[in-house]
């Protein structure tokens, strides 16, 4: 297995988008967002996505020249059409505004239409944090990527559906939720795939509704299913994503028939001092990581971790290199090399 020293694998990455005939402020924009993908740990959405993206730009799946569009800006209100528009740079210029608007108005409610693939999600949730703003966020795919059955279903029948938040803490990281609401995400089963490794069980079944923790299996015509998180929670979780970041956001619930896989989001950004005031916020929030810390710990634990932790020290531990699972080296690499691109050392 490759490991490659993070600036390197950026700067690798960035060329073959150039490579592809995006331009250079894009380019770098995703390559540092899949490159930060993978020192948070998050492989599934890091340099294993490169794949995916050349392929989506040769589709026209991806409109690298697009530029975000205002649709509706009230302060309080941001609705942005991304025009399929990498969704690494998107997610990112309509956070920021979003941000910028929760500090005036004391929140700011946002929607995102029609962008290509948000990536990590937990990335915008660390943008808000960082600037003291309190997010919370859902997202669908716009009727495209439908992969996982509703509870009691066998067959996709919507996305993953993600949903997201973001919380300062003073004097700590932040803290930063980022999952599927699923069991598993399909990217991880990706990972899975290409290592040759298993899935946990509980995560998927194949074409006739029979679990299977073999991800070849889920990879079949037809394919096979990822199941919910938790059973009927995961799965009502995962109809108010298409509620809110499908139908109010104005972009499209899961459907049958859509092949493009695309992102809608809907997500709540909150200045705290608007709220509770800064002071209160800052002290109950410490209180609660400090008081959900001091928990005894469960056989087979050292110690309680808080949304955000793990993926902070992953960061440190991969400073020095990522690992790179071999098969997906294999296809960038070929992908590369078809581009006249070279590889890092």
């Amino acid at each position: 297995m490759p490991v490659i020293e993070p600036a390197a694998l950026q700067t690798f990455v960035m060329d073959i988008f150039l490579a592809k005939g995006v331009r250079a402020e894009v380019a770098t924009n995703v390559a540092e967002s899949l490159v930060l993908g993978n020192l948070k740990g998050h492989d599934s959405h890091g340099f294993i996505r490169v794949i995916e993206y050349v392929d989506w730009l040769d589709r026209g799946w991806i409109q690298s020249e697009a530029q975000l569009e205002i649709i509706k800006d009230t302060g309080t209100i941001l609705i942005v059409d991304g025009h399929f528009q990498f969704g690494q740079v998107i997610g990112r210029q309509a956070t920021e505004l979003a941000v910028e608007r929760a500090r005036d108005n004391g929140v700011c409610i946002l929607t995102i239409r029609r962008s290509s693939h948000l990536g990590r999600i937990g990335e915008f949730m660390e943008i808000a944090a960082e600037a003291g703003i309190v997010s919370f966020s859902l997202t669908n795919t716009h009727g495209g990527g439908v992969l996982a059955a509703p509870h009691g279903g066998s067959e996709p029948r919507l996305s993953a559906n993600p949903i997201a938040g973001g919380a300062p803490v003073p004097g700590r990281d932040s803290l930063i939720m980022d999952m599927s609401t699923c069991v598993i995400a399909e990217g991880k089963v990706k990972v899975a795939r290409a290592k040759g490794e298993k899935v946990p069980p509980g995560c998927i079944v194949n074409n006739r509704g029979e679990p299977t923790t073999d991800p070849e299996e889920y990879y079949t015509n037809p394919k096979g299913a990822i199941l919910p998180v938790a059973g009927h929670k995961g799965y009502a979780l995962a109809m108010f994503a298409d509620v809110l970041a499908g139908a109010i956001g104005g972009g499209s619930c899961s459907r049958a028939g859509v092949n493009q896989v695309a992102n809608g989001w809907f997500a709540i950004f909150i200045d705290p001092a608007a709220f509770c005031g800064q002071e209160f916020y800052d002290e109950q929030i410490g209180g609660l990581v400090d008081w959900v810390k001091s928990s005894k710990t469960m056989s087979g634990f050292d110690e309680v971790l808080v949304p955000g932790e793990p993926e902070s020290r992953t960061t440190v531990e991969r400073q020095n290199g990522i690992p790179v699972e071999q098969s997906t080296w294999d296809k960038v690499a070929a992908i590369a090399t078809d581009l006249g691109v070279n590889l890092p050392i």
